[in-house]
């Protein structure tokens, strides 16, 4: 084949190729734009399993994350735990829940390396209250029971997100026997009572 003619196919192929997005950058572009499957999540929820702990035998209940314009709403609803008590309620780095003991979750999460725990601070924004995780972002302080072991939650977060930064998709929640004092390491809490993974919550089961 004559070099003139071999030198325009080449040059026609790349032309095409690069049309069409098939060069090597659009190889490595799959977490942007249409390719990005989590970005429009807007709802997550974990549902709860107890443990094989020894006291707290029929824990059970959800926790839904909801993406809201100034950050994360995280709302429980729990049955089954000690009445009148605290009990911790973190996030943890691995939707894992192989381990009945919940040890295969791994440790607390905390995406920005802080290394500390601590208790949920709230701050007022006009008529307003949020709050930033105490801490690392898995430290969520405690649920409150009444006295029949019931407990609801609802607060909002300003410094989780859903798929994005200190995002929670794919995690772990678990909730721990006793209170989170905030103290380090992990706030004295005991052992883990319940596990569950935080999923992409049904759009239409609602």
């Amino acid at each position: 084949m004559p070099r003139p003619f071999t030198a325009v196919l080449t040059t026609l192929t790349l032309a095409f190729l690069t049309a069409c997005g098939g060069g090597h950058d659009h190889d490595h572009d799959h977490g942007s734009g249409s390719f990005n499957v989590f970005g429009e999540v807007s709802k997550a929820v974990c549902v709860l399993s107890p443990t094989d702990n020894s006291e707290l035998k029929d824990v059970a209940g959800t926790v839904t994350f909801t993406r809201i314009k100034s950050g994360v709403l995280v709302q429980a609803e729990v049955t089954g735990l000690k009445p009148n008590a605290k009990h911790g309620l973190h996030i943890h780095e691995w939707g894992d829940i192989s381990a009945n003991d919940g040890s295969a979750t791994g440790d607390h999460y905390d995406p920005m390396g802080i290394d500390a725990h601590g208790l949920p601070q709230a701050h007022s924004h006009g008529e307003e209250v949020h709050h930033m995780t105490g801490g690392h972002a898995g430290a969520l302080g405690n649920l409150e029971t009444d006295d029949q072991g019931n407990a609801s939650y609802s607060l909002v977060f300003e410094n989780l997100s859903l798929t994005e930064g200190n995002a929670l998709l794919g995690r772990a929640v678990i909730i721990r026997l006793n209170e989170d004092t905030g103290e380090q390491p992990d706030g004295n809490a005991g052992p883990p009572v319940a596990q569950g993974v935080i999923g992409i919550a049904n759009p239409e089961a609602d």
